[in-house]
């Protein structure tokens, strides 16, 4: 992190649950960290007391205050609308926030001459036919949400091309970890109601690739500093894939409640929804040395801990 020390760094949405543990990172690193959010899902309590950064309540569609931010070195652009079925029910809003703003992000990039990180998804993938998925498997998104990081992915690929911009896509997999809103807290947030009975909306039987946030952060900061990543796409996954269901079943042990909560599904699927994400992480392994260091299985009985659920 020596390298980054004096870097002028702009981490959009940072106040969000990625954005939350990058920055808590990059403020030992930097004197310089400007966070712009506008707080519709983040929170300021997750970045206010972080030293050396400097908060500014914003949105990545006002493209005057985005431009008039002090000039950085480097772009962290995390900040987008990530539910997939609120982009089903509202596609111009997904599209305006995480297409158009990402193009607003790349203009501040190209005003700067910045380096860029853009945060893109296994959604642009769909449900894909080849498994684990590598990078250049190609587009097949099922969702509005897929299709506006396509959109976003696009666009950088233009800037680099057209106006030279130094930028690296990651595409990440399931990040989970502290202060996370996914399918292990809301699964948590039933139990913790209601101890008899667990829900799962679909199947169960679709499975994520769960990768931990710490892991994560380190690929967002190699891939800001690699000369090797520049210009390039990344999948950013454990390389492993789980069952929704077996994700209960795991939970529920830890918890001591095998034989005491009733599992249920739906068996309806929200509009949208991906059956399989499992990511081919051989690129990023041989181009950058990043390895996943946390499994599921390991982190689990932590994390439902540090929620206190656990004695």
């Amino acid at each position: 992190m020596a390298q980054l020390n004096g870097t002028r760094i702009l981490v959009t949405g940072g106040a969000g649950f990625i954005g939350f543990h990058l920055c808590k990172k990059l403020a030992d690193s930097t004197s310089n960290l400007t966070i712009y959010d506008n707080l519709s899902s983040g929170k300021l309590e997750n970045v206010k007391h972080l030293p050396n950064a400097h908060f500014v309540k914003g949105d990545i569609l006002d493209l005057e205050k985005l431009l008039s931010q002090e000039k950085a070195d480097i772009i962290y652009h995390l900040a987008a609308q990530v539910v997939v079925p609120y982009s089903m029910e509202n596609p111009i809003e997904d599209f305006e926030t995480n297409a158009r703003g990402t193009l607003n992000v790349l203009e501040k990039a190209r005003k700067d001459d910045a380096r860029l990180v853009f945060a893109s998804s296994a959604a642009v993938y769909g449900n894909t036919t080849k498994l684990p998925t590598p990078e250049n498997y190609g587009f097949n998104p099922d969702s509005c949400y897929g299709l506006s990081k396509v959109v976003g992915e696009q666009y950088c690929n233009m800037y680099s091309k057209q106006y030279g911009l130094d930028i690296t896509i990651l595409r990440f997999a399931n990040v989970y970890g502290p202060r996370c809103h996914g399918v292990i807290e809301d699964f948590l947030d039933k139990i913790s109601r209601n101890p008899e009975k667990l829900e799962i909306i679909g199947s169960g039987l679709q499975s994520r690739d769960f990768v931990h946030i710490s892991d994560v952060v380190d690929a967002l900061i190699l891939s800001a500093t690699s000369q090797v990543a520049l210009g390039e796409t990344f999948n950013i996954g454990f390389g492993k894939t789980t069952k929704i269901i077996d994700l209960a079943k795991m939970i529920l042990k830890i918890l001591g409640l095998s034989d005491k909560t009733v599992i249920t599904t739906t068996n309806v699927p929200w509009h949208g929804d991906i059956k399989t994400i499992w990511f081919d992480i051989s690129k990023v392994k041989k181009a950058l040395k990043w390895h996943p260091k946390i499994s599921l299985e390991d982190n689990l009985k932590q994390l439902i801990s540090e929620r206190k659920m656990l004695g």
